[in-house]
């Protein structure tokens, strides 16, 4: 995992300093603005204004996920997902940086994506992304835990609570703290 994170902001100068843009950092705000005021309290049939209002804001979308009202998504221009994918109620993409969910991928109620982290070797602590990469067909429970720089393969389960800390295997189910494999998912 940690192979595949790097800086946020390689001229960061402390620890509270901010490794965003300026432009970014405002956007972010507006964007939070914008999903609590025009989203979050809106039945789930309104799910195409979700989807409308994600792609204004830079999310790649592909053919009709959806998005429950009550998701979080933190920086959607660094959001790629794909068709019949679904975010649970209350689940939550933490993008610091970028996360490509594939095909028909599920990600249950309260599940937490985070890809970012910070570098505890030096003092000034500066901000580590990991890109995180959901493949087609992977279902991830409610209340797992994904963390940064992770490649979850094909097909893979991730059960309910797990917090995952390593790659995962195509076609295999996980789970735990810290999950570790449990066998082959076999689909019909």
């Amino acid at each position: 995992m940690s192979g595949r994170l790097y800086r946020k902001d390689e001229h960061q100068k402390s620890a509270v300093s901010c490794p965003w843009s300026i432009k970014d950092a405002i956007l972010i705000r507006v964007w939070e603005f914008v999903w609590t005021f025009f989203v979050r309290w809106l039945p789930k049939p309104f799910f195409r204004w979700h989807i409308f209002l994600l792609k204004i804001f830079g999310c790649k979308i592909h053919g009709r996920p959806y998005i429950a009202p009550t998701a979080r998504i933190y920086a959607p221009w660094l959001l790629e997902i794909g068709d019949k994918s679904s975010l649970g109620t209350r689940s939550e993409i933490y993008n610091l940086g970028p996360v490509r969910i594939g095909k028909y991928v599920t990600i249950a109620q309260y599940a937490y994506i985070c890809n970012g982290t910070h570098d505890l070797s030096t003092r000034l602590m500066p901000l580590l992304v990991g890109d995180i990469v959901v493949c087609d067909n992977v279902f991830v429970g409610a209340k797992a835990v994904i963390l940064p720089g992770l490649y979850l393969g094909e097909a893979s389960v991730v059960g309910a609570g797990a917090v995952l800390t390593k790659d995962t295997i195509p076609y295999c189910i996980y789970a735990g703290n810290p999950a570790v494999y449990i066998k082959k998912r076999m689909l019909q």
